[in-house]
């Protein structure tokens, strides 16, 4: 039924039902399954081309928080206008302050349905009461400091609403830069429980047209689904 609504989606959106398409059908139908994809509020932390937050919208009608790099964002947000058309200007607000986030989390009956948050205001996560928190390999692509921040964010927004984590993201990357990044050593003491830790099934090879068309990624991919807690 994901499946379903991800082609009504790709339609909608003038694009081809791609390989980034098909792993995020995947996951979300691996945490409907873990009974963590419900209605309530969602945080799509690094989006592309707002494959998740299309998702969560048009399949389980969530209210979706939304924080991404600014410019990645604008791409969020033109592919969210081809789906939501007529709608937009009512189901989606960009907010830029605690006052922007305030006014918009009062706002009656869960309108707009998407927040849009550029990540250097990342801290207002704190201020919503998120049921569901997803990362997809793009805490990879953050310093370690940075990460550090996103996970105090989910505690913190954990004291007003119990919540869930579910991030998927190499085991290890060398930044630009020369910095390590590891999966493992993320503040996951932040996290009341983890309930999964594997590697990620769908994330052990991708496919195009190149003999012999199933390749290895680029390095090894884990996933965890957490309980998220507050740092108090």
């Amino acid at each position: 039924s994901i499946y379903e609504t991800a082609k009504d989606i790709s339609r909608k959106q003038n694009k081809g039902f791609d390989l980034d398409m098909l792993r995020q059908v995947i996951t979300l139908a691996y945490l409907n399954d873990k009974k963590v994809a419900k209605k309530g509020m969602c945080c799509v932390i690094g989006e592309g081309f707002a494959t998740m937050t299309s998702l969560l919208l048009k399949h389980y009608k969530q209210r979706v928080v939304l924080v991404n790099l600014t410019k990645t964002l604008l791409v969020d947000i033109w592919y969210l206008k081809l789906l939501l058309g007529d709608k937009f200007n009512t189901d989606l607000a960009v907010a830029t302050s605690k006052d922007d986030m305030l006014k918009v989390l009062s706002a009656p009956d869960n309108k707009p349905s998407v927040i849009a948050i550029e990540a250097e205001n990342h801290h207002l996560i704190q201020l919503c009461p998120i049921d569901l928190t997803i990362n997809v390999a793009s805490m990879q692509e953050m310093n370690p400091e940075v990460v550090a921040e996103y996970f105090t964010d989910i505690s913190i927004a954990a004291q007003k609403h119990s919540g869930y984590f579910y991030c998927c993201n190499r085991e290890e990357k060398i930044l630009p830069d020369g910095t390590l990044v590891k999966f493992k050593d993320y503040p996951w003491h932040l996290m009341s429980e983890i309930l999964v830790d594997e590697l990620c099934p769908w994330h052990l090879k991708y496919y195009n047209i190149k003999p012999p068309f199933y390749h290895n990624y680029d390095g090894v991919i884990r996933h965890r689904l957490a309980k998220s807690s507050s740092i108090n």
